[in-house]
């Protein structure tokens, strides 16, 4: 296996990135903390990274999973609210299903789409009902995808009975609990349709973490260098650089299982370890370095309006968002349990 980064990746990287830190600083992200960043998803349109998934034929790019996760990583290090991970999960779902109505809008960012694998819908025939809570980017997205049983579906949020509900999450994300009384189901597939969306989803979350987790780090090496105490710079003290060491450490440790996920779903092999160890990861990264970050912040830290406490709550909201590590551990169990041989890979 090679994780090194074609031409077109390491472009694609480049561009997001300077995309994303040329739009959203630290006062963008004071003013969108809980709303969406339209001005950002039109430059992002423009560069055509709405559409980087989708296939030419409507209006994207057609590229990979792997180009798709380095984008979402771009997102989390400057804690973008946009739809991107949820826009990319879900047209991709929607493409493989054979829908076409509507995408090249997604890719003119006009509107966007949103994703939940929970249970929460009944199918009768071709008619879902029930309640789906925690949906992130509901309001004004042209399609939610999500699961009926055991099928992978999605539906027209225009065209459905439903009402909405918002919730309130910890990073601010526009999240909402929506109540579907009618909804004419789309087929996306069955049981393997959602646990290959589930791997990219489980993934493509862990890339976003790295994202989070790496600038909250970068910034704590900033400030502990600069910051003195005693006469010397914090990051002198041995206390803190073994605290900010062990910081790091996860965060390589992370990136490797990240690239070895991406590396299997871009090649169209199952990743269903990979993927599961990438969310572990990535939660308990998220805890450790989100805490080191703040602790080594000292009191300004626990300062609410500064800078560095966004980036622990997005990373405690993401570390959460598809069940903590040991719900993870759980999960992965049932599967070794169920099929030993699947932990040998190559």
């Amino acid at each position: 296996m090679d994780f090194s980064l074609s031409e077109d990746q390491a472009a694609i990287a480049e561009l997001a990135t300077r995309i994303f830190r040329d739009q959203v600083d630290d006062a963008a992200r004071v003013r969108h903390q809980d709303s969406f960043d339209r001005d950002l998803w039109q430059t992002l349109a423009r560069s055509g990274l709405t559409g980087l998934g989708l296939s030419e034929a409507n209006g994207g790019s057609g590229m990979g999973f792997v180009a798709q996760c380095l984008v979402a990583q771009a997102q989390g290090g400057v804690l973008a609210q946009i739809p991107l991970p949820e826009t990319l999960l879900a047209g991709y779902a929607l493409e493989q299903g054979g829908v076409t109505r509507g995408l090249d809008t997604v890719a003119a960012g006009e509107t966007h789409l949103t994703l939940c694998l929970a249970p929460g819908l009944e199918r009768e025939g071709d008619t879902l009902s029930g309640t789906l809570s925690l949906v992130p980017w509901a309001e004004g997205a042209l399609y939610i995808v999500t699961r009926a049983g055991d099928s992978l579906v999605g539906f027209s949020v225009e065209e459905a009975e439903l009402s909405m509900t918002a919730q309130r999450v910890s990073n601010g994300r526009p999240t909402a609990l929506v109540r579907v009384n009618r909804a004419q189901a789309i087929d996306l597939g069955g049981c393997e349709q959602i646990a290959a969306l589930r791997q990219r989803q489980e993934v493509m979350t862990a890339a976003l973490q790295l994202g989070v987790a790496s600038e909250a780090l970068a910034r704590t090496a900033a400030y502990t260098s600069e910051r003195k105490q005693f006469g010397k710079p914090l990051a002198g003290f041995q206390a803190v650089a073994h605290r900010a060491a062990d910081g790091y450490m996860d965060i390589e440790a992370l990136r490797g299982v990240v690239d070895s996920a991406m590396w299997r779903i871009e090649e169209g092999l199952d990743a269903t370890l990979q993927a599961g160890a990438a969310r572990w990861w990535a939660a308990e990264t998220s805890h450790r370095v989100a805490h080191t970050a703040q602790h080594l912040h000292g009191g300004i830290g626990a300062d609410i309006e500064y800078p560095i406490h966004r980036f622990f709550l997005w990373s405690k909201q993401l570390e959460f968002d598809l069940g903590g590590a040991a719900h993870q551990l759980a999960a992965m169990g049932r599967h070794l349990a169920s099929d030993p041989h699947s932990g040998i890979t190559l």
